[in-house]
């Protein structure tokens, strides 16, 4: 029984050390940088969107442009271009940047809740 206290109580003292290491200091955009995931910045991530937002008001103008004359094959042809290259910019979006930005914005909305409840506690 001896024995077995004092083995419980060597056990016990290693991970009580071990608990008390802090992480490195690293902020979130280092984190959020060095993950496997990670290619594209926010700023990257707001012109894809402006460019696609671009495309897209760019093929609808063509798209008026075929209304008057429906037998242009060249503005077939670029509509189809131009709508081929919105929806391969829009894919990227969806994979590299909508995670992120929702992920933001709820921090956002977390660091508003506790920025009321401290001014709650304030007053």
């Amino acid at each position: 029984m001896k024995n077995l206290v004092v083995i419980f109580s060597f056990f016990l003292c290693f991970t009580v050390v071990a608990d008390g290491h802090k992480d490195s200091e690293k902020t979130m955009k280092d984190k959020f940088m060095n993950n496997p995931n990670y290619l594209l910045d926010f700023k990257t991530c707001k012109e894809v969107k402006d460019g696609v937002s671009g495309l897209l008001s760019l093929s609808d103008s063509i798209w008026k442009e075929i209304e008057l004359d429906p037998e242009n094959e060249e503005k077939w042809l670029e509509v189809s271009v131009m709508a081929d290259m919105a929806a391969n910019y829009s894919t990227i979006y969806d994979v590299w940047c909508k995670d992120m930005i929702n992920h933001r914005m709820k921090m956002r909305k977390m660091s508003e809740k506790k920025k009321g409840k401290k001014e709650k506690e304030d007053n």
